[in-house]
C-alpha cells in the first residue's frame, strides 16, 4: 500500500512539474500558475488521485482508460508534448526515471495474454449495461451499482467503450458527480436504497415464505451494510441548484 501511495504522489509531482513548465513557457507566468493551467492541475492530481489502476500501471501513457474529458484531455496532450522533451532539462532525474519505469511496464503490458479475460469483460460490461438501462424504467433494479460494474469491466476489456459510456447522457446523469467528488447527491442515494430495499424485500418475503431463515438473515445483513455504506460512506453532495441557493 505505501508502495502505490509514493507512485501515486509521483506521478502527481511530475505532472505538476510538465504543467508548470508548460504555463511559465507558454503563458509567461512566474511562480504561479494562470488560471486555466491551475484547473488543468487540479484536474490532473485528482485524476490520479482517484485512479484505481495506480498498483499495475507505472504511468497515464500505459493505461488502457482515458478517464479524461474529451476537453481536458486535448489539453494534457499539448502539455505532454510540449513539456515532455524539455523535462530532461529540467527536472533530469525526473525524467529519465519516467522514461525508464515507463519502457519498462510497456513490454510488461505487452507480454501479458489477456484475450479471454477482456472477452469475460466485455460481455459482463453489456450485461450490466442492459441491466442499469432497465434500472432506470423499473424501481426493482438499483441503476447506478450496475453503471458502475459497466464502468469497471469496460475499463478492463474495451478502451472504446469506455470511452463512448463516458460521455453518454447516462454516465453524466449517474455516475459522473459520484465519480469526480467521491459523493451522491441526497436524491441519487434515496433511489439506489429503494430500489436495493424493494429488491431485496422481494427475495426476503419469498425465502421467508419457505422458511428459509438462514438466507433471510444474510440477505437482512447485506441489506443493512448496503444502507450504513450509502448513509455514512457515501459522501452527500449538493446538487448545482442548492449550491446556487
Amino acid at each position: 500500500m505505501k508502495g502505490i501511495e509514493t507512485k501515486r504522489e509521483r506521478e502527481k509531482k511530475m505532472i505538476s512539474q510538465m504543467i508548470a513548465l508548460y504555463c511559465r513557457r507558454n503563458h509567461h507566468t512566474k511562480g504561479v500558475l494562470c488560471p486555466e493551467c491551475a484547473a488543468l492541475n487540479d484536474y490532473a492530481r485528482a485524476r490520479s488521485e482517484h485512479c484505481p489502476f495506480m498498483e499495475t500501471k507505472t504511468f497515464c501513457v500505459n493505461c488502457r482508460v482515458h478517464c479524461y474529458k474529451p476537453g481536458m484531455r486535448e489539453k494534457i496532450r499539448a502539455v505532454m508534448r510540449f513539456s515532455g522533451p524539455r523535462m530532461i532539462f529540467y527536472h533530469p532525474v525526473a525524467a529519465i526515471r519516467h522514461v525508464v519505469k515507463t519502457k519498462r511496464e510497456k513490454k510488461r503490458l505487452e507480454r501479458k495474454p489477456m484475450k479471454l479475460k477482456r472477452l469475460f469483460f466485455l460481455i459482463l460490461g453489456c450485461v450490466c449495461l442492459a441491466l442499469g438501462c432497465v434500472g432506470i424504467v423499473l424501481p426493482v433494479l438499483p441503476t447506478v451499482p450496475f453503471f458502475l460494474a459497466t464502468v469497471f469491466c469496460f475499463a478492463n476489456s474495451s478502451e472504446k467503450l469506455h470511452t463512448w459510456f463516458l460521455g453518454t447522457e447516462l454516465y453524466q446523469k449517474h455516475l459522473d458527480s459520484f465519480v469526480k467528488k467521491k459523493g451522491m447527491t441526497a436524491q441519487t442515494k434515496a433511489g439506489i436504497l429503494m430500489s436495493v430495499t424493494l429488491l431485496m424485500d422481494v427475495g426476503f418475503f419469498l425465502m421467508l415464505r419457505k422458511a428459509l431463515y438462514i438466507p433471510c438473515t444474510i440477505l437482512a445483513i447485506v441489506w443493512l451494510c448496503h444502507l450504513v455504506y450509502f448513509l455514512f460512506g457515501v459522501k452527500t453532495i449538493k446538487t448545482e441548484c442548492e449550491e446556487q441557493i
